[in-house]
């Protein structure tokens, strides 16, 4: 494949910044990242377009920046999506196995998961990825391939996640407005865990919580698929809120408050530590107690745990998470997290950090970067999007190649 046909590009727009970065994806897997863009977030709340202008200019000097910054120009993106509309479940399907000797065939896998994904959906709604979890051959189960197999029924466990059609509709409007095209649609949390785990981590059963400006986002790996996803409509914007509120001050002021003086771990808060704060409406700053502070980031911090217990919970058994969480977005790295997680949802944590990541290492290893990162890598796998890409002479069928490449990795 030439070199221009690897070069791919990553779109997180996220409610607080807009990250795009241009990159190269090498057959060995390994990403080498060519430039990064940033612009401050406008036009975008808790993953959802809300002024199409505002969001493509925003989209715009992103573009601009990374493609500066790469030496290359890029005319499609894969972006990422989340939200309140997003939905996802389990389903089987099952087909007779009718071909010679009762082979199974790579047809017959195909079939199978597109009985599993042939679930009623409101025409409201848009299936975005149908992600296969494990095959069945008659009363043997677990079989990742297969194919060559001799039986009378196959049946597929999958995993369906499906969003409004009018939020994915908007989002690609917006792109298109940028001068870009969407190349793929994928759910953030999939590319967070994408960047993050370890083989054995989504091996063994782990849960990857990406805490973003606007959602909290959740998947659960196992036996090393998608076996749960969820959407918390709270992110650390919510946090600076609490402080603007609790503290009087601007919204800006209790931002820049939640990043240089917040910490979690209020008992190592002296008691007596005082902070200037601004006042609303004028150029005043007051002094106040830290801790006071740092008592209402940890307030809502748990308040958030206990919601993320609680969708863990709904996914998964005590126990199944021998790998424990990962923390990463940009939320994940207020002092404390990752101790109050493992408090809270009492198992180990630590914070998600892309991997496998070449190129601007230092500006780009950060939990921040990893849904963007994972957002490229992700971009060309045919396993991931339920739509069809490619219908040229010679090529499998596409939801074939989706199998076909959920079996390879």
């Amino acid at each position: 494949m030439s070199k221009k046909d690897r070069i791919v590009c990553g779109l997180d727009p996220g409610s607080t910044k807009i990250c795009l970065i241009v990159a190269r994806l090498r057959d060995s897997g390994s990403l080498e990242i060519l430039g990064v863009g940033h612009a401050e977030s406008a036009g975008f709340k808790r993953g959802v377009v809300v002024d199409l202008e505002q969001a493509a200019e925003c989209i715009r000097k992103a573009v601009a920046e990374a493609e500066t910054k790469a030496g290359v120009s890029v005319d499609w993106v894969a972006v990422g999506l989340s939200g309140e509309g997003v939905q996802s479940f389990n389903c089987r399907g099952a087909v007779p196995i009718e071909g010679k000797n009762h082979e199974v065939t790579h047809e017959d896998m195909a079939k199978v998961v597109r009985a599993a994904q042939s679930v009623p959906v409101p025409g409201n709604r848009q299936l975005i990825h149908v992600l296969p979890q494990e095959f069945f051959l008659d009363d043997w189960g677990d079989i990742r391939n297969p194919v060559g197999l001799t039986g009378s029924r196959l049946d597929a466990d999958v995993h369906v996640v499906s969003v409004d059609a009018s939020l994915v509709q908007n989002l690609i409007n917006t792109v298109n407005h940028a001068a870009m095209r969407v190349r793929r649609v994928i759910l953030q949390i999939l590319a967070s865990a994408e960047s993050v785990l370890t083989p054995e981590e989504r091996e063994i059963g782990t849960a990857v919580v990406d805490i973003g400006g606007g959602t909290t986002d959740i998947a659960i790996l196992f036996r090393n698929a998608i076996r749960f996803t969820s959407v918390i409509p709270v992110g650390g914007s919510l946090f600076s809120r609490d402080l603007a509120i609790g503290l009087r001050t601007p919204i800006e002021d209790a931002e820049c408050l939640k990043t240089t003086v917040g910490t979690l771990l209020t008992d190592t808060v002296v008691e007596d530590e005082m902070i200037d704060v601004p006042e609303i409406g004028t150029r005043n700053t007051r002094q106040l107690p830290r801790k006071a502070a740092c008592r209402i980031l940890r307030d809502r911090a748990t308040e958030l745990m206990e919601l993320i217990r609680a969708q863990i919970d709904r996914g998964c058994e005590r126990g199944q998470l021998l790998g424990g969480v990962v923390l990463t977005g940009g939320g994940s790295l207020l002092p404390g997290m990752v101790e109050l997680a493992e408090q809270v949802l009492e198992v180990p944590a630590r914070l998600g950090f892309p991997l496998g990541v070449q190129g601007l290492t230092d500006e780009l290893n950060h939990p921040a970067y990893a849904c963007v990162i994972g957002l490229a890598v992700l971009s060309t796998r045919p396993d991931i999007d339920p739509r069809k890409f490619s219908e040229n002479p010679g090529h499998l069928p596409p939801l074939i190649s989706r199998v076909l490449s959920w079996v390879e990795s």
